[in-house]
């Protein structure tokens, strides 16, 4: 289905709000799965008894590959037709803002408080703090803040799961040009798209050039962020015209990633299967019903305030921990038992900084900038308020 064609499929939502509540549900769980692998960096027993337990804690970057995705599913969904015509720098300014309200308020607070808490550590070492470059560093502080860090930084730096929003900037950035680059898209090339999109960051995955085999600094991250966005837009054309998938093949979908995250060598593998299983949200009325539980759209709502603060309950974590040993002594072990109660106390930490922010940072912050929205608005048409992301 063209973008042309946007509108009928977009009455055809099931849910009267105009939300796809699937996605919500399916958001809300891998933010949660993200923050459970990074907390397990602060616990080296407990991450060695996991790597030989249940591996598939340790593969939270496959949960940013499915956001990727997502992102552009939801885009091309909400804002296709403002510039299916055409793109004016009017619309295309307004389109910006509405993702600066959307990510920049929490992302301002993450940086912020990421700050507070290197404070006592950046005294001692004040050399580089006001150097250029450097994980904590002032270049890259108004780099994070600027939201560049990412394709642009060669390491990651302060608040390091921001790096995810300053990819997905860059996509927003290309946004208008492909959506008239496929307005004209067939399924069949549809298809194809999605296809070559999620091969692409395969063959990085397998690549033994890179350092980092899931890499989320420098330039290569936009040969993974940029093919997963198109992905998630030719799935939006796909799903306009097939509504519904066999529950079978659905569950196939499920259990075959589930089991190739579980298999460390075989995991960079399960990103051929994002696509299907978006789609397989979409399509399929059991997965439907299971992500749109009250709980995981609890989770789907505060989803992005947690993915922007886990990251500093991980650092109090790791920094408490360091206090720990130091007074018990170099030789002193939590054990597995130990590890496991403070992981599990440092998520229930998460989701709770995550909602406080949600509630006191994100909601107010998007609000107040949506606001200033009509800069743009009131001389131009208006552009379509997000409501799926």
């Amino acid at each position: 289905m063209p973008i042309s064609s946007l509108s009928a499929a977009r009455d055809q939502l099931p849910h009267a709000d105009g939300r796809i509540h699937q996605l919500d549900g399916l958001r809300g769980l891998l933010a949660f799965f993200v923050a459970l692998f990074h907390l397990l960096a602060a616990l080296p027993e407990l991450s060695s008894f996991v790597l030989g337990a249940a591996p598939i804690f340790l593969q939270g970057w496959y949960a940013v590959d499915v956001f990727f995705v997502m992102s552009g599913f939801v885009m091309l969904h909400v804002y296709g037709r403002t510039f299916r015509d055409g793109v004016t720098l009017p619309s295309f300014l307004s389109f910006m803002w509405a993702r600066v309200a959307r990510l920049y308020p929490v992302h301002l607070f993450a940086m912020l408080a990421t700050l507070v808490l290197m404070v006592p550590m950046l005294r001692h070492n004040q050399g580089e703090f006001l150097a250029w470059t450097g994980r904590y560093s002032l270049g890259t502080f108004i780099g994070s803040l600027l939201m560049v860090q990412s394709p642009w930084v060669a390491y990651r730096s302060w608040n390091f799961p921001a790096w995810s929003i300053s990819a997905e900037w860059h996509a927003y950035l290309l946004f208008p040009l492909l959506v008239l680059l496929l307005r004209k898209c067939s399924m069949r090339l549809s298809w194809g798209l999605i296809g070559i999109g999620a091969v692409i960051p395969l063959l990085l995955y397998l690549s033994p050039y890179e350092v980092d085999q899931y890499p989320t600094n420098g330039a290569v991250v936009l040969m993974r962020v940029l093919p997963l966005f198109v992905v998630g837009m030719a799935l939006h054309l796909v799903w306009s015209h097939l509504r519904h998938l066999p529950a079978a093949l659905a569950a196939a979908v499920v259990v075959a990633t589930l089991v190739l995250l579980s298999i460390p060598a075989a995991a960079p593998y399960a990103v051929l299967l994002v696509p299907l299983l978006v789609l397989s949200a979409l399509c399929t009325p059991w997965l439907q019903r299971w992500l749109s539980r009250a709980s995981l759209l609890w989770l789907g709502k505060i989803s992005y305030s947690l993915y922007m603060t886990h990251a500093l309950v991980a650092l109090l974590l790791s920094v408490g921990l360091r206090h720990l040993h130091r007074w018990q002594g170099a030789d002193f072990l939590l054990g597995v038992a130990a590890s496991l109660l403070i992981w599990l106390m440092g998520a229930l930490l998460s989701l709770g900084v995550g909602w406080a922010t949600w509630k006191w940072v994100e909601v107010p912050g998007r609000s107040y900038l949506m606001r200033y929205q009509g800069m743009f608005a009131k001389r131009f048409p208006a552009t379509p308020h997000e409501s799926s992301r």
